[in-house]
């Protein structure tokens, strides 16, 4: 029983921009959720498509993929899902505010000032009213009445997501932090270019934007650090799915991480951690080892498409609707082996 009394409660909700991977990972999460009704399916390139034909792997679905327009989609939703490129989610953003509650999986919203956000994503913000009233999702970390009552939430990004994770318990007593990332191609996204094409990534490894990636003022953000107290290394790695992270962290006190993420139902603590035992789920392990004293590594993994991306998105969408967090992501054990 779902809402009040014997009343199941249903959520109408539309995907902006479905042909992307973390588009299909929504879809394939949306479309096994017990309270989920889905309306729109969108994409200006495959408008009345049925969504089969796109992808064969989902022509079980009766759905057709559709380009209506915004107010449409407003109208027949209670939630909207914006899977849009970097820099392009700002107009739809506005134009959908204060008419649906919008989850925005792109990097517009995330950050809290304008010039953050120019700086690293080199381009103008045009909505810095809309910035400033966004909510950050990220469950484990914001407090969940702030997500319940918003009405935009930026999803993190997910080398953002996981290194907050892993930072979080020594926020505030961090003297500097080394952390290596290792993605896999998926994280690129559909496109092929020379970098990610996955012929060339399947049996390499080669490092990017060092001290230089864009999720970096996330991180610092919520550790409490600034950026020359952080070398970040992103890196390629020979796999498709998930993140696989190393931290060394020196602290001015030694943190008791027992009791890390006791209450957060999609964070597991363990000894080691690897991608295997995560990836397919909205699950992230994170594993803590303290070296000496104010002297820890901590390593984590989680699947960048699901928590680091739709999976954390549907997070925020419980939250927001009034449903425990869990709601239609617990069933999805992660893919083993």
């Amino acid at each position: 029983m779902d809402g009040f009394g014997d009343i199941k409660m249903v959520t109408r909700v539309s995907i902006i921009g479905i042909t992307g991977y973390t588009g299909l990972e929504l879809l394939r999460m949306l479309n096994a959720h017990p309270n989920v009704s889905l309306t729109h399916v969108t994409s200006r390139q495959h408008n009345n498509t049925p969504i089969g034909d796109v992808y064969p792997h989902l022509a079980h679905m009766d759905i057709k993929v559709s380009n209506p327009d915004l107010d449409m989609i407003a109208q027949d939703s209670d939630v909207v899902f914006l899977c849009l490129p970097h820099k392009t989610a700002q107009d739809t953003v506005a134009a959908l505010h204060g008419k649906v509650k919008i989850i925005d999986l792109s990097a517009d919203f995330r950050l809290d000032d304008v010039e953050t956000y120019e700086k690293h994503y080199n381009v103008p913000h045009i909505y810095p009213e809309l910035l400033k009233s966004s909510v950050y999702g990220l469950p484990e970390l914001v407090e969940h009445h702030r997500i319940a009552n918003a009405n935009i939430v930026a999803n993190p990004g997910c080398f953002a997501l996981l290194s907050q994770l892993m930072l979080y318990p020594f926020a505030g007593a961090i003297k500097h932090a080394d952390i290596m990332a290792i993605t896999g191609s998926s994280g690129s996204g559909k496109s092929a270019s020379d970098g990610t094409h996955h012929p060339v990534r399947s049996h390499n490894m080669k490092s990017y934007k060092i001290n230089k990636h864009r999720h970096i003022p996330e991180i610092c953000r919520t550790a409490q650090i600034k950026a020359d107290q952080l070398n970040f290394v992103p890196t390629s790695g020979p796999f498709v799915r998930g993140i696989f992270a190393t931290a060394f962290i020196s602290a001015d006190k030694d943190i008791d991480t027992a009791q890390a993420y006791s209450d957060s139902p999609f964070v597991r603590v363990m000894d080691t951690v690897a991608l295997a035992n995560v990836v397919g789920s909205n699950f992230c392990d994170l594993s803590f080892q303290r070296v000496s004293d104010g002297e820890y590594i901590v390593q984590g993994v989680i699947d960048n498409l699901v928590k680091g991306a739709a999976g954390c998105a549907v997070q925020n969408m419980n939250l927001m609707c009034g449903y425990d967090e869990t709601l239609g992501l617990l069933s999805l054990s992660p893919l083993y082996p």
